[in-house]
């Protein structure tokens, strides 16, 4: 065993700066230049000491008793939200909500005593449809004239007979548009009878949408992807930054290493055999677990190649545990992203919650732990299958987080009848009932410092430089809680008028309370380092900001 000599604990440092999101984020003094950016709690960098303090993470809870979107027109077959099949988004031009989600066309046909539902394909399978809401609750499907079904009008707005089979497409809106017509941008794979590539398309109102003659190519890959994608933007580079598979993530040895272990693709398919690979713990070089890839773009056309992002990881993960795919939204400087975890055996899908300072390098908030999960209660619509694909939209003080959901599970009901599962969705597509769900929560309220009622917490933050203006927190206080503020000097000295007695209680909940002392309500721009020393009690601490002091009336 090297495991603990020095070379041993050399080769672990070296391996691990090597993973994917380990050691990723080198700490450096420049990163306490905080300027007015929101400051989190979803690391430890900022902070200097804590005493009787806690992190917490806040779980989403279910406000509505249903989902908000769901199959009810003759022309929709599987509406399949789940990961890579639906988007949402705020426009801020007509004052809609919209949602773009596909629609699976399934040909169900016998096999044996059973029978096995098969996405068409080809220029007769999947398309995408088109719905529209004011307040996010309530939502239309309008009538578009664009593609019509069986002598019917209807919401489908990309993929028909002509065009051929639209799947897994990500459809965004671009914040810096090269043209008018350029402000959406869906990303998706099109797949006809005489070729199957990914193609990109642009529209100006997310129903009308005109395909690009140049095809993205992504490094040596060329045309090929994997078949789960999400793009985001960084806001200062403007680089689009593509979290995906890679297509050749499956093709390792495996089946002929070991051809008692019966698993797809096998044509005919063998009796026993499982659509779930046979999984090779502690061998990166037969890893074919579902990960999550990475790659960025300047033009939207040419792409970096792909590199691992999240790989499951053995310390935390249990063995049948896959990553299915990356949600990634900025917050402030910061960035949260939903990494979706596939349990292969018990065939479910939740959603947990990782963070990352530069949109670049990741790390798991609370690995292993689900931040979002199905119910599991016997009849509820989103029992099996939960993920968070689309973006949260920001309106007013909450942020409103669309969800998939599903009270089937993963593959059972497509693969069930081949595999000769007893398991009733095999067997009837009636009972497959993927829909859309709707979470609101208080604007950034993901993870918190948190002080009890028992004992007073104190939370004190490292220097921060030239920090100035009005603080602002985003905290919430319990019945009897409060939170109290001092500002000190880089050496722990209460600058004249910001003690911590000299601080107004507060009582409240408010995702940008302005704290004050007495007559103060700014902090003056000439104390060089500072030092933030929070005092609370059965209150939770989000974020703190600071920001130009505000002059009423001017603007």
């Amino acid at each position: 065993m090297i495991k603990n000599t020095p070379f041993g604990i050399l080769l672990a440092l070296v391996l691990a700066a090597q993973a994917p999101g380990a050691f990723a984020q080198q700490l450096d003094s420049t990163m306490l230049h905080i300027g007015s950016s929101k400051q989190f709690f979803f690391d430890t960098l900022l902070i200097e000491s804590a005493q009787n303090v806690t992190r917490h993470v806040d779980h989403p809870k279910r406000q509505l008793p249903g989902p908000v979107i769901r199959r009810d027109q003759p022309w929709e077959h599987v509406t399949y939200f789940t990961v890579s099949s639906w988007n949402v988004v705020w426009d801020p031009m007509d004052q809609w909500f919209k949602c773009w989600y596909e629609d699976w066309k399934f040909l169900t046909r016998p096999v044996g005593r059973e029978k096995m539902h098969t996405p068409l394909t080809g220029r007769r399978g999947s398309r995408y449809l088109f719905a529209r809401s004011r307040d996010g609750v309530n939502w239309e499907k309008p009538l578009l004239g664009l593609v019509r079904e069986d002598g019917r009008d209807t919401n489908i707005v990309l993929g028909d007979q002509e065009f051929g089979t639209v799947h897994s497409g990500y459809v965004f809106l671009d914040p810096a548009p090269k043209r008018r017509d350029e402000r959406y941008k869906i990303f998706y794979n099109r797949i006809r009878s005489d070729f199957n590539r990914y193609e990109i398309a642009s529209s100006e109102d997310g129903v009308h949408w005109k395909a690009w003659e140049a095809h993205p190519s992504v490094g040596s890959l060329g045309p090929r992807l994997g078949d789960v994608l999400t793009i985001s933007v960084d806001r200062y580079s403007g680089i689009y930054r593509l979290n995906s598979r890679h297509p050749l993530m499956s093709k390792v040895a495996g089946r002929e290493a070991d051809p008692f272990l019966p698993y797809y693709p096998a044509n005919p398919p063998e009796p026993g055999s499982s659509f779930m690979r046979p999984v090779y713990p502690g061998d990166f070089s037969r890893e074919n677990r579902r990960r999550v890839f990475r790659a960025e773009s300047a033009d939207f056309i040419h792409w970096t190649g792909l590199r691992p992002l999240f790989v499951p990881d053995p310390e935390w993960d249990n063995i049948d545990e896959a990553f299915y795919g990356m949600t990634q939204i900025p917050l402030g400087d910061n960035w949260v992203g939903f990494l979706h975890v596939l349990k292969m055996t018990d065939n479910t899908m939740h959603v947990e919650l990782v963070y990352s300072r530069d949109g670049e390098h990741f790390q798991r908030v609370q690995p292993g732990r689900a931040w979002l999960a199905g119910t599991g209660r016997a009849g509820d619509w989103d029992r099996h299958m939960v993920n968070v694909y689309g973006a949260p939209v920001s309106r007013g003080d909450e942020l409103y987080i669309f969800y998939g959901g599903s009270g089937n599970h993963h593959d059972w009901w497509i693969e069930g009848a081949r595999e000769g599962l007893d398991v009733p969705e095999a067997r009837d597509l009636g009972l497959v009932n993927y829909a859309l769900g709707l979470i609101r929560i208080k604007t950034d309220r993901f993870v918190s410092m948190r002080a009890l009622p028992v004992r007073e917490g104190i939370l004190v933050t490292r220097p921060l430089a030239d920090a100035s203006g009005q603080l602002l927190v985003n905290a919430a206080c319990r019945d009897g809680g409060y939170l109290k503020v001092a500002v000190t000097d880089a050496e722990g000295r209460v600058l004249p008028g910001f003690s911590v007695d000299e601080c107004e209680l507060y009582c409240g909940d408010d995702t940008a309370h302005v704290v004050r002392w007495k007559n103060r309500d700014s902090i003056p721009g000439d104390n060089g380092f500072i030092k933030l020393q929070f005092f609370m009690k059965d209150a939770d601490l989000y974020s703190f900001q600071f920001q130009p002091r505000r002059i009423v009336g001017h603007k």
